[in-house]
């Protein structure tokens, strides 16, 4: 079979008019190298937004994470300081009511025995900060030197890929065809290795943005968990204290007072001391403060040590005992109490050892509702066991 010929069309003169695509304009090779030329440097454009955008996450990471640590490593700083502060204030509250009438003796070292317990909680509080705030955020250093690392790593691969690109495009405008197909294939590897370098680092910088997201998101829950932990306890034992200070009875110290400096109507005018000649039932009730011994002078005889070893283990369920060390605080305060033969520097107070000081304690008087809080939690403790 023959094909029918097509039917031409003819323009007004009668000529026949061209064909499709007759009339388009044929590209020379260098407008096609503009062609390929532009779609480079359009993928080169976008892959340098995509570089400063990854550059400019792991730059706000650095900055504002590095500014956080430091100020949350200064407050865990200030926060040791308020607790030496405070031994320093229970070393002083001891002192001062040895010298002091039984109510506000009392009342002091009930306040004192109490203070020196939250800063055993002040304590735990340091060491949380330390273990599960500040050092998370402190190893973000070394994670965002890696992460620049890798960066760099992709800007050097991808312009190895530009210049290889640029190379070819010199070789087409000279035409060699061997030279050419060697450009083209080192240019062809090139790409193929960014290519590879800017998925890899995709992948890379995604992973780096999840683990910043969990990693701020429970740092500053177990911040917020750590201060809660610490203000309920302290909390608990302040309003005990403060009862405690409520129920003292001033105007039985005001009379002993009184009772000491008034001069009595003899008729003789014998003028008795007021150590020997002043008797009342108050006096037989509150004996006079005993002597401190060098056992007594320790500022936390009565509570746990916090040191050792096994420090954090105790604190981490908050802690079932509330005591450090005696020569944490004589250290504080400069004192040197000496201590019998054999017994070492940091010695703990143990149990049967401070069951005797409560019980010595009540012998000598002081009403059991008028206990510290510290006091009563180590005879709950005993009553447990």
């Amino acid at each position: 079979m023959t094909s029918l010929p097509t039917e031409e069309k003819i323009n007004r003169h009668g000529l026949p008019l061209p064909s499709a695509g007759e009339n388009e304009p044929r590209q020379t090779p260098e407008q096609r190298s503009c062609g390929e030329d532009n779609r480079t440097n359009m993928n080169s454009f976008s892959r340098d937004v995509q570089v400063r955008s990854m550059e400019q996450t792991v730059k706000h990471a650095e900055k504002y994470l590095g500014e956080i640590c430091s100020l949350l490593a200064s407050y865990t700083r200030k926060t040791a300081k308020l607790r030496d502060k405070a031994d320093l204030l229970v070393a002083q509250l001891y002192d001062f009511s040895s010298r002091e009438d039984p109510e506000l003796q009392i009342g002091l070292k009930n306040l004192a025995e109490d203070l020196a317990m939250v800063q055993d909680y002040r304590q735990a509080q340091v060491e949380r900060l330390e273990t599960r705030v500040v050092a998370p955020l402190k190893a973000y250093g070394d994670i965002v030197k890696n992460k620049r690392v890798d960066l760099k790593k992709f800007s050097t691969d991808l312009n190895k890929e530009l210049k290889e690109l640029q190379k070819l495009e010199k070789i087409r405008l000279r035409n060699p065809a061997d030279l050419q197909s060697i450009a083209e294939v080192n240019a062809q590897k090139a790409s193929n290795k960014a290519q590879h370098s800017i998925r890899q680092l995709e992948e890379t910088i995604t992973d780096f943005q999840r683990q910043k997201l969990e990693d701020i998101k429970m740092i500053f829950k177990d911040f917020i968990t750590v201060e809660m932990l610490f203000h309920a306890k302290a909390l608990e034992v302040y309003a005990h204290t403060y009862h405690n200070l409520e129920a003292m009875d001033i105007q039985k110290d005001l009379e002993l007072f009184s009772g000491r400096i008034r001069m009595p109507d003899t008729p003789d005018g014998r003028l008795d001391t007021p150590l020997t000649g002043y008797s009342s039932p108050l006096m037989s009730r509150y004996p006079g403060p005993p002597l401190a011994s060098p056992r007594g002078q320790s500022l936390r005889s009565t509570l746990p040590s916090t040191t050792g070893p096994n420090h954090r283990q105790q604190h981490s369920q908050y802690p079932d005992t509330v005591r450090r060390a005696r020569s944490n605080l004589q250290r504080q305060r400069g004192m040197e109490d000496e201590e019998p033969d054999g017994e070492e520097e940091y010695e703990e107070v143990d149990e049967e050892e401070e069951e005797e000081i409560y019980e010595s304690e009540i012998e000598e008087g002081q009403p059991t509702s008028r206990q510290s809080y510290a006091a009563q939690y180590a005879q709950m403790r005993r009553w447990q066991k």
